[in-house]
């Protein structure tokens, strides 16, 4: 029995040595996690982890793999590890961090349900297709795809996977109790980010009034300058990236981000039998997750 089910708060404020998470963001990818981690950060009552998508829970031991460092890269392996990452969380009754992979992980749901079983989980869904498209055109400007975006958007392939939202969810939700797990939808976030931002405040039971810098957000679409723009991403994940960011003065922070979305457009069309392949696909997985959400997704069917 998880600790909300015991009756038990959720969000204790326990000593500033032993601090843990009370609060994960476990995805979707692409589906505004990046400005929900920026967006909550600014809150005076929430610490977020300062390292964006530590994965712990998501990597598995066995797993050569994950082992030997090939495909998803994983920053924090050990519990020491990811216990330090917490290390400056001050009296704040909300820490939290964001690691999209949790969702679609066979392993987190339980390994945070032993760690952290308190812990309230959000997750952000954006519309599969459109988020699969923008997962393609991410690994594009990594230089990572090179492949024509019918072959990359496969059946099987993890990109498309991932958008299979009712499928994955089920695992969450037969471990912890439907109280401590929030779904917000990207178009919420999108069209009504203060109102988006104030629900999700109240389902963490902090002042719900706090307004935030919201002029931010995590640009994507297709590179004007294809070799500037594989440059920068590079750049976005590399290592030096943690201990350089808090050095730069914001406004410095903001040339660069600025200089970045300036070399990004829209992305061409969705071929139109890749869409329609792409929407059957989905279309029982959104027809279930209206049923656990309890709310009319339509507008995602068509």
């Amino acid at each position: 029995m998880n600790a909300l089910n015991q009756g038990r708060n959720p969000l204790p404020v326990a000593e500033s040595s032993t601090r843990l998470p009370n609060f994960i963001i476990g995805g979707a990818l692409k589906g505004g996690t990046t400005s929900l981690n920026f967006y909550l950060k600014q809150h005076p009552a929430v610490y977020m982890c300062p390292l964006k998508e530590p994965r712990y829970f998501a990597y598995e031991t066995d797993n050569p793999d994950h082992v030997n460092g090939r495909g998803l890269h994983f920053p924090v392996k050990t519990w020491a590890q990811y216990v330090a990452l917490f290390a400056e969380a001050d009296d704040q009754p909300v820490v939290g961090e964001v690691s999209p992979h949790y969702m679609i992980s066979p392993i987190a749901p339980q390994g945070i349900y032993d760690r952290l079983p308190g812990a309230r989980l959000l997750f952000s869904l954006r519309q599969p297709v459109k988020r699969a498209y923008s997962i393609y055109w991410h690994g594009v400007r990594l230089g990572d795809e090179t492949r024509p975006v019918e072959e990359a958007l496969g059946e099987d392939e993890y990109a498309v996977i991932h958008g299979l939202y009712a499928a994955w969810l089920k695992s969450w939700y037969a471990l912890f109790a439907p109280e401590q797990i929030k779904i917000v939808l990207f178009d919420d976030l999108q069209g009504d980010p203060l109102g988006t931002y104030a629900d999700i405040c109240r389902f963490l039971e902090i002042d719900a009034t706090f307004v935030p810098n919201l002029t931010v957000r995590n640009k994507g679409g297709a590179m004007k300058n294809r070799r500037l723009g594989v440059l920068y991403e590079k750049l976005k994940k590399h290592p030096l990236r943690r201990v350089l960011d808090p050095l730069l003065p914001d406004k410095a922070r903001q040339a660069i981000a600025q200089a970045r979305d300036q070399n990004l457009e829209e992305p061409p069309p969705m071929p139109a039998p890749l869409r329609e392949r792409l929407n059957a696909f989905y279309r029982d997985d959104i027809a279930a997750l209206e049923q656990l959400l309890h709310r009319d997704l339509s507008a995602w069917k068509k």
